[in-house]
């Protein structure tokens, strides 16, 4: 039953196609092993656990991210990439759901370079922030209050809020980045 050529690396490989498919709260090591084809605890020859995969999902996560921003910006400063680098939250949150639960619940974790990665992913919009000059801790509290905007607003149309025909979700996202780059703007004294 044991797979030849099996590896630390095609395992986690394996893990994050399994997690985007199966979803972040239903992945488990005996559903891996028999797609890997090999018994559970051959696994334990290339891997520590559940955490390594988990920490392995987690950085995959923050490196998509932080790609899919980076790809928004280009290397563009201001209002329009700003305004992409938002939107391009929402498209990697909407179109990779699993992957980005990893990447919302990694922080909490215990891991530093866990930490690190979470901090990272985020680092092409927060470049764009400090672009505009607002002093340091106005920087903080306006990337914070956006991340929590845009993920508060991923969260419930995921969960199937704001299903009013009437307006639809992409205008309310367009209002709420609007919104806040005015206030960024407003900070910065631009």
């Amino acid at each position: 039953m044991a797979q030849k050529g099996l590896s630390s690396a095609h395992i986690m490989e394996e893990a994050v196609r399994l997690v985007e498919e199966r979803g972040y709260d239903n992945f488990s090591l005996r559903e891996l092993a028999a797609r890997l084809d090999v018994r559970p605890a051959s696994l334990y020859n290339h891997i520590d656990g559940i955490g390594e995969i988990n920490k392995a999902v987690a950085m995959k996560a923050a490196d998509m991210l932080n790609r899919t921003l980076t790809e928004a910006v280009g290397e563009r400063e201001g209002d329009e990439a700003f305004l992409d680098a938002a939107r391009a939250y929402r498209s990697f949150a909407d179109g990779n759901p699993e992957i980005y639960k990893a990447l919302i619940r990694m922080p909490a974790s215990e891991n530093e370079d866990i930490r690190r990665a979470a901090f990272a992913s985020f680092e092409p919009l927060r470049a764009v922030i400090k672009s505009y000059g607002a002093a340091e801790r106005d920087m903080i509290h306006f990337s914070r209050a956006l991340r929590s905007a845009m993920h508060g607003f991923v969260e419930l149309t995921s969960n199937g809020f704001m299903q009013r025909d009437t307006v639809s979700r992409e205008e309310t996202y367009e209002v709420l980045i609007h919104g806040y780059l005015n206030v960024l703007k407003g900070i910065s004294g631009k």
